[in-house]
């Protein structure tokens, strides 16, 4: 791992896992997207990941998601999470499935060499719709600690239905407006412990093939100097390792 992703990955869990505002000195916004490919685990779904080998633990990332029906019974099942990135071709298979992203999707494309939340959509019958392309699902995301600030990005909205249900368990609904295809929408959430959201659309009158939508999360990341406020030897000691990083670059 590069030591930027270190560092990163390492302050996105201290801000996620110890509640540190966006009001501390000067903020930098990390994703809460992991940076690798692979299956979220969630803690309702079984088997955890189709893939064991390619299961993304996000409870070292500071947060949980759970999968949830978005149709009742007869239609839809609870669809499955997915960390993508454009550019990258990947297989997973297990548990009576396999799911191949494509370099390129049929409908919903980001920007090269970003990672983003990609649901899956299953039927109830266990089978993929559009051979596991259908972007869509209905997930709840719940934090260690309240988050000051989240801003919530949604690609190639094109179909109303995708929307924000909840906020720390209280009914928002806000739904987002269709758009322009692979255009991003964003949604900025403020005290944040929990969210639930509905990505995409399965059963769109616009398109036969449904509306697919991706997801990600940006919060506000303290500079290591106010880190070091937390007296935290293992945060020192990244602080370093970034500082030696800057010396021997700058010799």
């Amino acid at each position: 791992m590069k030591m930027s992703s270190f560092i990163t990955k390492t302050l996105v869990s201290l801000t996620l896992g110890f509640g540190i505002v966006s009001g501390m000195s000067a903020a930098n916004a990390a994703s809460i997207v992991p940076q690798l490919e692979g299956e979220v685990e969630t803690t309702n779904l079984t088997p955890g990941c189709v893939d064991a080998t390619k299961c993304i633990d996000t409870t070292s990332y500071g947060y949980k998601v759970t999968s949830l029906d978005f149709d009742g019974t007869g239609g839809y099942g609870q669809s499955r999470l997915f960390v993508d990135k454009k550019g990258t071709n990947n297989t997973y298979s297990g548990a009576g499935l396999s799911i191949q992203f494509g370099a390129n999707d049929i409908g919903t494309n980001s920007h090269v060499d970003e990672y983003w939340f990609r649901p899956v959509a299953i039927l109830e019958n266990g089978t993929l719709p559009e051979n596991g392309e259908l972007e869509v699902g209905l997930f709840e995301f719940n934090f260690d600690n309240i988050l000051s600030e989240i801003t919530l990005s949604f690609l190639d909205v094109e179909d109303i239905a995708t929307k924000i249900l909840e906020v720390n368990g209280a009914a928002y609904n806000y739904q987002l407006p269709a758009g322009a295809n692979n255009a991003v929408q964003t949604v900025t959430l403020k005290d944040v412990k929990s969210f639930k959201v509905h990505l995409g659309n399965g059963n769109s009158s616009r398109f036969t093939t449904g509306d697919g939508v991706l997801l990600q999360g940006n919060v506000s990341v303290p500079e290591p100097t106010a880190v070091l406020g937390l007296g935290t030897l293992a945060v020192a000691g990244v602080v370093g390792l970034r500082q030696r990083k800057k010396t021997s670059q700058a010799v």
